[in-house]
């Protein structure tokens, strides 16, 4: 308990002595709307090569000091990105929506066929990721793509759900650097097998609707690629250590050599997630390693060998467990007030003290995969 005190007390100090300006900074203020007016609630605003971020409230506005000579850049899923000089005043500020075609794709199967087919892509940046991740699910950075939903389902640790254009994800595709990673039994996703990627991702895209090839894939909603660090990693090392509520804490180590003249590039990253869980009883813990190293061949070929894994344990309240609308309403009434989301009616303790649940997971599956593009 000490040992977190002083983290925290530490970090708070950081937190205030980054906060004094300088004489000559800018501080800048603005309105974030859509093409139709209406605020757009979330964007993060940035100022390129400091830590310096933002994010608009619900009304769209945002305030934040500029370092004199620095440009603000202001980014939003689904819209295109912007740079804007900074001034004390920027007023409304309209983005547009951000449309992408993708190029023919040619099948090397025995009925291949070249199409070209015009489809809706969003993608996600490790910065936005770092920002706006802290200790949700993975697939909830999404949430503000159109045509996605996403939510934590049962409460349990890497129990989350997300649907694109309302299709679950046994009717989308998910992949790990191009690679599908759905579940060969169901066709769905368990995102606790994968949760562990949040760390390591460089860019996370989303593609609404049928994608441009014939093969038969769970793509009817969308696709969903999570593309890993590689070559565009920076050299440098990082050590972090963060808390959250229910005693949540997530600390690691990273490495890179970024892209050495040679053209080799290594990455190394280690971290541990633990907590007791937002809904009784769903404590975890979690460990996830990363490497990788790639090797540009030229400019048009790169390979590229990544080795991940997330071993862990935790348990859950599974949806089938649940109590009837009577039963819910009776939680309400003995539990303090807005309480009775986190009852959970199959954790307990047996005569002898032991801990009894309905599920414990333990999942520890590693990943190998060699990419060439």
């Amino acid at each position: 308990m000490i040992r977190r005190l002083i983290l925290l007390a530490v970090a708070l100090m950081l937190t205030c002595v980054s906060a004094v300006a300088a004489p000559n900074d800018i501080k800048c203020s603005g309105v974030l709307v859509a093409e139709d007016g209406e605020p757009i609630i979330g964007a993060t605003i940035s100022v390129p090569g400091t830590k310096i971020v933002a994010t608009t409230d619900v009304d769209g506005r945002f305030t934040l000091t500029v370092p004199k000579g620095k440009e603000i850049h202001v980014n939003y899923i689904g819209y295109k990105p912007l740079n804007l000089i900074a001034s004390s005043n920027l007023g409304e500020i309209r983005m547009e929506v951000e449309s992408q075609m993708l190029s023919d794709v040619v099948v090397t199967q025995s009925i291949a066929r070249t199409r070209r087919t015009p489809v809706a892509v969003s993608a996600v940046d490790a910065a936005t990721l770092d920002i706006k991740l802290g200790n949700q699910e993975l697939p909830e950075v999404l949430k503000t793509t159109p045509g996605v939903w996403a939510t934590k389902d049962g409460g349990g640790f890497g129990d989350a759900k997300i649907n694109i254009r309302g299709f679950k994800s046994s009717n989308t595709a998910t992949m790990v650097n191009g690679v599908p990673v759905n579940d060969m039994e169901w066709g769905g996703i368990y995102w606790s097998n994968w949760s562990g990627l949040g760390d390591v991702i460089s860019s996370m895209q989303v593609q609404r609707g049928l994608g441009a090839t014939i093969i038969s894939s769970p793509s009817f909603g969308g696709t969903i690629n999570m593309v890993t660090k590689g070559l565009d990693s920076k050299k440098g090392g990082t050590a972090w250590y963060g808390l959250g509520n229910d005693n949540s804490m997530n600390y690691g180590i990273s490495f890179s050599t970024g892209l050495m003249k040679n053209g080799w590039a290594m990455t190394f990253l280690g971290s541990r997630k633990t907590g007791d869980g937002y809904v009784q009883g769903t404590d975890y813990e979690q460990f996830n390693y990363f490497f990788n190293i790639s090797k540009r061949l030229n400019d048009k070929n790169q390979i590229s060998l990544t080795v991940t894994g997330a071993p862990q344990t935790h348990y859950k309240r599974s949806s089938q467990d649940g109590l009837s609308v009577q039963g819910w309403q009776d939680v309400a009434n003995f539990m303090p007030k807005g309480q009775a989301y986190r009852y959970n009616p199959t954790y307990g303790f047996g005569l002898n003290g032991e801990r009894k649940t309905s599920q414990y997971n333990v999942y520890n599956k590693p990943v190998a995969m060699l990419n060439h593009v």
